[in-house]
């Protein structure tokens, strides 16, 4: 068992409105799963609720940072279009954005046949795990759909954003990593491990997209729209 298997100017409700649809579609996926076990037995309230108030602060967040921008645009002429490695960066971001909801949609963070059986396994440090690891996906969801939306818009927050988004993306899977590396793995999770040597090219890819937003010339002058 693994604990987690393991982004035009579109319209601002877009984003604000994707994760509400998105946490019900994963919480009937693991509703369906659960249909073999006594009723009542199969919803884990715990990573719902907890699901529900990171939604609720994220959009709270998101419609904050939306608002830092220029209140005048005062460039003489217009942005760089998209091309070129920037639009390899666009592409990343939605292939990570799909990827990101395939591998939460089939973690089964709402099932609490998962959430008893890390209980039996390690008590409840696998479960207080699991929940990191459910913020990290969620994290990975909503930020990489608002970072679209901002990459589309060309938005002049959307480089320091992605930085910081990056940041602390790489943070949290090292601590995560770290944890795995010296939990004392039962024998039906140390495909963790070997798990981990992915991550770790995550790290270093996430790294190299970072380094290019900071420095690159071509994204300060295609990044440039206030609100």
């Amino acid at each position: 068992m693994h604990l987690i298997y393991y982004v035009w100017r579109p319209e601002q409700t877009h984003v604000r409105r994707i994760f509400f649809p998105l946490l019900s579609l994963t919480f009937l996926n693991s509703f369906a799963n659960g249909e073999t076990q006594a009723p009542g037995n199969y919803i884990n309230w715990v990573t719902i609720w907890l699901s529900f108030f990171f939604g609720l602060l994220f959009t709270i967040l998101f419609r904050f940072l939306n608002k830092y921008s220029k209140t005048i645009d005062q460039r003489s002429n217009p942005g760089m279009p998209l091309s070129g490695w920037i639009v390899f960066l666009g592409i990343n971001l939605l292939v990570r954005f799909i990827l990101q909801i395939y591998f939460f949609w089939n973690a089964n963070y709402f099932s609490e046949s998962v959430w008893m059986h890390l209980g039996q396994l390690g008590g409840t440090k696998f479960q207080l795990l699991f929940i990191f690891e459910l913020f990290l996906s969620l994290f990975a969801v909503a930020g990489t759909g608002a970072l679209i939306y901002w990459f589309f818009g060309r938005r002049d927050i959307f480089p320091t954003l992605f930085i910081y988004y990056a940041g602390i993306y790489i943070v949290v899977t090292s601590v995560l990593l770290f944890s795995y590396h010296f939990l004392n793995l039962p024998s039906e999770m140390i495909s963790i491990r070997r798990d981990m040597y992915t991550q770790i090219l995550r790290i270093i890819y996430t790294s190299a997209w970072t380094i290019f937003v900071w420095k690159s010339e071509q994204v300060k002058q295609t990044f440039v729209y206030p609100k």
